[in-house]
């Protein structure tokens, strides 16, 4: 007999073990229960978030089935005074083996025909908020040894069931906050260029990688007065809906930048000054803007802190695109930057990126880092989809499923006849 309680209880142990929901949970218990502790009736009692004396009966032997579990008490009629109400005020456990019962007792439905009692507290955060009663016919029934079992039981069984509703709400707010950063992400790659334009004598290809739902990286391929193109990209600190919110900033004001976004320096002073009074403190970003005018094959560029793009010549030397110092935006209210300008003959490519491509991590914690950049981009071939293309294969062969920690974004400019 001995040996198949021990089977009962383990095998009741494995269930619980794997239950997700607080309601279900208690169902399985109470099913087994009578292999804890014989009873023929059960009460559960809480006074959590009502004044005293009232309380709110969630469990009773004498309610049908479906209604006899509830974890959520605040959907359940409110009851005052009574025996039941004495006990769990008092918060103390309570063997009472001669019980006697008033028909005028507001506990009387569910004690009817009862004449032991025993009633644990359910303690939360060391409070008596919650009062487990179980009931039998016999007289003179419940024993120390029942009441210390009891008590222990209950509350185990309370913590879990408390435990497993505290998941649940936040698995709730972790989808809730899923699914807002998922119409962030949404509404941010509308911000992103649908479809990179035609450039004479500058091919271009682009690739986009948030490491959650939203980031904060951006670029942009502008249209400007006299067939010139901008050539703008961004990463801005931090990732997520704070960094998502603050690229969304940044493109607007491009877009409604005053007059032609032309000179680079006196647009990326422009940013910089509003991101100042509208950037959460201590967010920045760093930017790169170049103004590609395909008649003299002539970007002239600025850049704020942003990493230095890599040029690879025609003869295939790589190396950083110069003169690209300089204070990243909303750091402090001043115009630091200067304006270099470079020549693209066909045969150059020109690679921007965001340094979350550097510092992207294998299983070993080693980062991907520059001269790997530079190996794919020396490899890379020479249309400008198919280079972003072959450095994104670059890396994600070397991270081998290593999970990203930061965002990031590339931008393939190639010069071509």
């Amino acid at each position: 007999m001995a040996s198949l309680r021990l089977e009962r209880l383990d095998a009741l142990v494995k269930e619980l073990s794997v239950q997700e929901d607080p309601e279900h949970l208690i169902r399985v218990f109470d099913r087994q229960a009578d292999m804890v502790f014989q009873r023929d009736g059960l009460v559960t009692l809480t006074r959590r978030d009502v004044e005293p004396p009232s309380y709110r009966i969630t469990r009773s032997w004498r309610w049908k089935q479906d209604e006899a579990f509830a974890v959520d008490g605040p959907r359940l009629p409110l009851s005052s005074g009574g025996l039941l109400g004495q006990l769990l005020y008092a918060g103390k456990p309570a063997v009472i083996n001669r019980l006697e019962v008033a028909a005028d007792d507001p506990s009387w439905e569910h004690l009817e025909g009862m004449r032991s009692l025993a009633c644990v507290p359910g303690y939360d955060r060391g409070q008596p908020l919650n009062l487990v009663v179980l009931l039998r016919r016999q007289p003179d029934s419940f024993t120390l040894e029942d009441l210390e079992g009891l008590l222990l039981n209950a509350n185990l069984l309370g913590r879990t069931v408390s435990n497993l509703v505290l998941t649940q709400q936040l698995q709730e707010a972790y989808r809730a906050l899923d699914y807002e950063k998922e119409q962030v992400g949404r509404m941010q790659r509308h911000l992103l260029p649908t479809e990179l334009p035609n450039l004479e004598g500058l091919e271009l290809g682009a690739s986009y990688r948030t490491c959650s739902r939203a980031g904060g990286d951006y670029y942009d391929v502008l249209r400007l007065p006299e067939d010139q193109w901008g050539l703008f990209m961004a990463d801005v600190s931090g990732h997520g809906t704070p960094a998502a919110v603050v690229m969304a900033m940044m493109h607007t004001l491009m877009h409604a930048f005053p007059g032609s976004p032309t000179p680079p320096a006196r647009v990326l002073a422009h940013i910089n000054r509003h991101l100042l009074s509208v950037a959460p403190e201590g967010m920045f970003a760093t930017a790169f803007y170049g103004i590609y005018d395909p008649v003299r094959r002539r970007l002239r560029y600025s850049s704020a802190g942003h990493p230095p793009p890599r040029w690879r010549t025609g003869s295939g030397f790589i190396r950083d695109v110069e003169g690209t110092a300089g204070l990243p935006l909303g750091v402090l209210d001043e115009d630091s930057w200067t304006e270099r300008e470079m020549v693209l003959v066909p045969g150059d490519t020109l690679l921007l990126y965001t340094d979350g491509i550097l510092e992207g991590t294998n299983s070993l914690g080693e980062p991907f880092g520059r001269p790997r950049l530079d190996d794919a981009l020396r490899l890379g071939p020479g249309r400008a989809k198919a280079l972003v293309q072959h450095v994104e294969r670059h890396y994600k062969a070397f991270c081998n499923g290593t999970a990203d920690m930061d965002d990031r974004t590339l931008l393939a400019a190639v010069a071509v006849p």
